[in-house]
């Protein structure tokens, strides 16, 4: 036969583009003037699976912390030492690559003008601070200088409560404090707030009750999520996660334990706003218009929600007590514990799956496991509230994917929605399997005029019959092989020749395949044919 005398020479090409998987094809230069066998190929890639694997807790996005320590500048005593600066640079050193946080250190007693005066911040970024706010900043290796720098004060009066209030309401504008983050108070002296003495004649015990409830009233407030029992808030809400005011003062008066010390007082108005403060539970937050609205977790519970539970059942939550400055590491390890305990809290309700500029998604081949067992997929709408699995939205999404203990960490793109016992509290972990879509061609191009009679097909090895039910047909124009300058040669389905996107374009003469000849992803497809002679 003329066809086995003559020389036989194939061109192949090979997809090798990235995530969209196209397709390309060379081919034997311009046979005008003879006969000569050809043959065409292209091969299509593979479809592309994922799986990725994350466990809760920050993974998302750092929770944001925001730390005010004064610390005692007193004449009488200075607890500014080796064992204090050690502690301090612990504390820093703890939050640092798990927290955004934000820590100002600032003296106790300030006998000038400015709220500020010898204030330092801590940061890790500068992201939302003014320029007032990152004049103050210092690295967190001069933490200790910044101690070393505070004015020894005169005088005895004392008011770390209502200076914490001032601080954070004078530098809140600049940044430093920050609205939905975890705001921590610590408050070092061996005295204690007597600032509610002044002007009184002759103070008592109803005085100082009635500063404490003033005060925490005014730090409550701040918090947020919060309905006084007399009167309203008004100014400023933090709509903090979590606040706290802790102390590190003496349990006692004229502790000997504190020998060396000139005078110690116990700290009874620092201990029992810090008990307040703790006890608190959360009744209410304030939506995006402002309107008050029963906190998430009551709406579950039933019951007030109470944030703080690592220090549940102690007699004074939150106080720690200075005459043990034989190691005051371990003072700031109940103050580490409680930062660490707030994370544990953090519970989620959506988890990613793929950033919005991520390859498609096959939304039918998507497997989630929780903890390696398998989580069923859940049918849409979801209406059942005892319900457990996942569902997919095949679309970018930007949502809060934590619901607890606020909703929070924002996400776009694509998400699985959790249910039930699907949902996730840390350190449980998720596992999510994806592939790209699986892609169906309906044609193949041929880059010479083809005789009809000599063309023969093969996809994967196998012989393809010309058939319109389960084969390929020739397209023609007026009876001829008909050429199209770009013809997108991907389809939605093998019943559906619509052209699915993104389009994958050829030129040249082409074979429409029918039925079962459709091919998709991995496909080899070789084409033989005598070109014509004109």
């Amino acid at each position: 036969m003329k066809r086995l005398r003559q020389r036989k020479t194939k061109y192949f090409a090979q997809t090798i583009i990235g995530l969209g998987i196209a397709l390309s094809l060379s081919s034997c230069g311009e046979e005008s003037f003879s006969t000569k066998s050809k043959s065409d190929g292209l091969v299509t890639n593979t479809i592309t699976t994922n799986s990725s694997s994350s466990c809760a807790s920050f993974t998302l996005v750092k929770p944001k912390v925001d730390f005010l320590f004064l610390w005692d500048n007193s004449t009488s005593t200075t607890f500014i030492n080796n064992d204090t600066k050690e502690a301090l640079a612990q504390v820093v050193e703890n939050i640092s690559d798990r927290f955004d946080y934000h820590v100002m250190l600032a003296p106790l007693i300030n006998n000038t003008s400015d709220t500020n005066h010898q204030a330092k911040l801590i940061a890790s970024n500068t992201n939302g601070l003014s320029g007032s706010a990152i004049n103050m900043m210092i690295p967190s290796s001069s933490a200790s200088a910044a101690l070393n720098s505070f004015d020894d004060a005169q005088g005895s009066l004392e008011s770390g409560i209502s200076r914490s209030v001032k601080l954070i309401k004078d530098n809140y504008t600049n940044g430093i404090f920050r609205r939905k983050a975890y705001t921590y108070i610590v408050v070092m002296s061996n005295q204690d707030d007597n600032s509610w003495q002044v002007g009184k004649s002759q103070p008592d015990e109803s005085d100082r009750t009635a500063y404490v409830a003033d005060e925490t009233k005014k730090l409550l407030c701040l918090r947020g999520n919060y309905l006084p029992s007399s009167g309203n808030c008004t100014g400023l809400n933090l709509n903090a996660i979590q606040l706290r005011f802790m102390n590190i003062t003496s349990f006692t008066d004229n502790d000997s334990s504190c020998s060396g010390v000139s005078s110690v007082k116990r700290g009874k108005t620092y201990q029992n706003v810090s008990e307040i403060i703790y006890d608190e539970p959360y009744k209410i937050w304030s939506d995006q218009n402002g309107n008050n609205q029963l906190d998430q977790a009551s709406e579950v519970t039933g019951n007030d929600f109470n944030r703080h539970i690592d220090q549940d059942g102690e007699s004074m939550p939150d106080s720690y007590n200075i005459c043990n400055r034989s190691n005051f590491t371990s003072i700031f390890d109940g103050i580490n514990g409680s930062i660490n305990q707030a994370i544990v809290a953090h519970k989620y309700d959506y988890w990613p799956v793929a950033t919005s500029g991520a390859a498609a998604i096959d939304p039918a081949e998507i497997e989630v496991y929780k903890n390696g067992s398998s989580i069923p997929r859940l049918s849409e709408p979801v209406t059942s509230s005892s319900a457990n699995g996942f569902t997919f939205t095949n679309s970018v999404q930007t949502v809060d994917t934590r619901y607890e203990p606020t909703s929070g960490e924002s996400f776009t793109g694509y998400v699985v929605k959790l249910y039930g016992s699907a949902r996730v509290t840390y350190p449980e972990c998720i596992q999510v399997k994806t592939q790209t879509p699986k892609e169906y061609y309906g044609y193949i191009n041929m880059t010479a005029k083809p005789v009809e009679s000599s063309i023969v097909v093969q996809i994967n090895g196998k012989t393809i019959s010309k058939s319109t039910s389960n084969g390929w047909e020739l397209i023609k124009s007026n009876g001829q092989p008909r050429f199209y300058d770009n013809k997108n040669i991907k389809i939605t389905s093998p019943t559906d020749y619509s052209e699915a996107t993104p389009a994958v374009n050829r030129s040249g003469y082409f074979l429409k395949l029918n039925g079962s000849a459709v091919y998709s992803n991995g496909a080899a497809i070789e084409v033989f044919y005598d070109p014509a002679a004109n």
